[in-house]
């Protein structure tokens, strides 16, 4: 799960404490730790599913908004539609961060991911996050050959040796990825 900057602050002040969330699914759970950016954790205290039209104007709030029509026309929605409603609270239990690696020891581990897969691949990931950076995984997949699931399972490896981050929509990568990719080329 993860914030906009436009909330952090408010988030880390204790004043914006819910979020709702339009997923077919839910993206936390409950007991999570998500990253603040650029510092701070929250943890996930409740998730449940509800109504636009159920929702008061102390959760429209409490989730950073005027009103509950400023919530739903953020959501892009209407009051009939269904939505997660996250509720979280400020904790001190930093998810893991990025590991610190020399730009040679990721390119071993590049490789080695390479070797152990069907086909290399994350060279061509990294190009293609590098060139559209903030696109949706759904439309950067069948550029890889994949299905969204696969590019995000693949695109997370990448993440975890700290060559990619996650936006509110799509990716980018980090100064690390990119110095990892010129010193490919």
């Amino acid at each position: 799960m993860q914030f906009t900057t436009r909330n952090s602050d408010e988030i880390r002040s204790g004043k914006v404490t819910v979020s709702f969330r339009n997923w077919r699914r839910p993206h936390a759970k409950v007991g999570g730790v998500y990253r603040l950016r650029p510092t701070g954790a929250v943890k996930v205290t409740d998730l449940a599913s509800a109504h636009l039209a159920d929702v008061t104007a102390d959760d429209a709030a409490r989730a950073g908004f005027q009103s509950v029509v400023e919530l739903i026309a953020f959501l892009g929605l209407s009051g009939s539609d269904v939505v997660t409603r996250v509720e979280f609270a400020l904790t001190d239990d930093a998810p893991k961060t990025t590991p610190s690696l020399t730009p040679d020891e990721v390119v071993k581990r590049l490789k080695a991911t390479d070797r152990r897969s069907a086909a290399p691949w994350t060279g061509r990931a990294l190009r293609l996050i590098e060139a559209h950076p903030a696109t949706r995984a759904g439309d950067l997949a069948p550029a890889m050959g994949w299905d969204t699931p696969k590019f995000k399972s693949n695109v997370r490896k990448l993440k975890a040796m700290g060559l990619t981050q996650s936006l509110e929509v799509g990716y980018r990568l980090t100064e690390l990825g990119v110095r990892v990719l010129r010193s490919a080329r």
